[in-house]
């Protein structure tokens, strides 16, 4: 028997308010969390029109260094490759934000876990650049779309904001910022997080460079396989440079004891637009005692910006953690490619279509670096493979949905937890667990 219902206008109207009502409260009723998606670089390290640099200092208005370009091998370039990838996710996480683009990310879920049903959130998404500086040749400043520090118009010398302060200002939980490495001979090529330590660690290598405590418990430590960016130095010494930038702005000379005046990184935190920036006058204390003495005898750790490095929502970003060190950091970057490393077989499986074991999880690449650091979100910083390894840059490339579908479902399982199916014949398992993000409180907004 079939029964007709038969509405008047007045009532059908009625009815589809009251339908419109229940989906809205549905949907106000799921969770948002907030991710950038950041593929590195953009921009030009020969710039003809002379605007080379990436941060600028207000002190000496000149820009510090050139732009880093990022990596390339023939006609394959790090820039491109991390786009591509990087607009991919933010496509399937995008999906997230509709009831029927739900239905598509719960099928791509099923291939990583034995349940049906899987709380419902919505992954809101934004990606820091959608271009190159080679898709405009013709812009009077090539660089100004791509910088991660504050900069002025060529023009009208107003202040412009870098990737760093825009990031800040979309407030994420999560950042994803995706880049390629160069393989040296006999590297196999795979994938590593990029980490930066807290003010914990770099207090102790401070005492280590006044010769108030002992390097072993660095050199014996979790943060003692530093990036060597001077040759010629060791890792400790690497480390004590950095240490240096990290307090002074100037790098160390290599005995670790005196400041190097001729190597000046700038204070960082002034070239960003955010509450941490020091007061407008900041630039009258310079080689004072306090905050901006050039060596650790005078050096006094005040400010809004050392209140934060100091404070224990920084500690659990980048010390300690599930992984043993690293912090939140370092648990959502390796989280991530443990995703991948594991998402890749599972869905060329499905499509059967057999694929070489992937590139190992290398140890993480570990010195100063600004978008860990600079940032009010946890930051899964990935270098995600190997320019010059056709391995990766199959899985890159050819396979970019599949591995785009892997870091979008990796970012929900950091979100909400996952059940992963077991897989034993794999090298890696995600662990499934969730951040817990609660203890962060109001951090991710409180940054403007």
């Amino acid at each position: 028997m079939t029964i007709v219902v038969f509405f008047s206008s007045i009532q059908l109207h009625k009815f589809l308010i009251i339908l419109s009502l229940v989906l809205v409260s549905t949907l106000e009723a799921v969770p948002v969390f907030r991710i950038v998606v950041d593929p590195g670089h953009g921009g030009i390290a020969k710039d003809p029109k002379a605007q080379h640099g990436d941060k600028y200092d207000s002190v000496t208005q000149t820009y510090l260094e050139t732009y880093k370009q990022g990596t390339e091998h023939h006609n394959v370039t790090e820039r491109k490759v991390v786009l591509d990838l990087a607009k991919e996710v933010h496509k399937i996480l995008k999906l997230t934000e509709t009831e029927a683009g739900w239905k598509e990310f719960e099928v791509y879920l099923k291939l990583f876990s034995k349940k049906t049903d899987f709380q419902r959130v919505i992954l809101e998404s934004k990606l820091t650049r959608e271009s190159s500086f080679d898709d405009d040749p013709s812009s009077e400043d090539p660089n100004a779309a791509y910088r991660l520090y504050d900069f002025p118009d060529p023009k009208t010398g107003v202040r412009r904001k870098g990737r760093l302060s825009k990031i800040n200002e979309l407030k994420p939980h999560l950042v994803l910022s995706l880049h390629l490495n160069p393989a040296s001979k006999g590297q196999t090529g795979g994938m590593g997080a990029v980490l930066t330590p807290g003010y914990k660690t770099f207090s102790k290598l401070k005492k280590i460079s006044d010769k108030k405590s002992s390097p072993n418990g660095f050199v014996n430590g979790p943060w003692s396989e530093w990036l060597i960016f001077q040759s010629g130095w060791s890792k400790l010494e690497n480390a004590i440079a950095d240490t240096w930038i990290y307090f002074h702005g100037y790098w160390s000379k290599k005995n670790g004891k005196d400041t190097d005046l001729s190597k000046f990184e700038g204070y960082r935190q002034n070239m960003v637009s955010w509450r941490y920036a020091d007061d407008s006058n900041w630039e009258k204390q310079i080689g004072k005692p306090g905050p901006y003495a050039t060596n650790h005898e005078s050096f006094a750790e005040t400010g809004k910006f050392w209140e934060r490095e100091k404070g224990k929502k920084e500690e659990w970003r980048r010390e300690g953690g599930k992984e043993g060190f690293g912090g939140d950091n370092h648990y959502v970057s390796k989280e991530l490619m443990r995703f991948v490393q594991y998402g890749l077989p599972v869905q060329l499986k499905e499509k059967d279509s057999p694929y070489p074991e992937l590139g190992p999880i290398q140890k993480p690449y570990i010195s100063t670096y600004s978008l860990p650091t600079y940032i009010n979100a946890l930051c899964a910083f990935i270098e995600i493979g190997y320019v010059n390894r056709s391995r990766d840059m199959k899985y890159l490339t050819l396979n970019k949905k599949e591995t785009a579908i892997s870091l979008a479902v990796g970012i929900y399982s950091l979100f909400v937890g996952l059940d992963v199916k077991k897989n034993s014949k794999l090298p890696y398992q995600p662990k499934g667990k969730k951040v817990n993000w609660e203890r962060y409180e109001t951090y991710f907004d409180d940054v403007l």
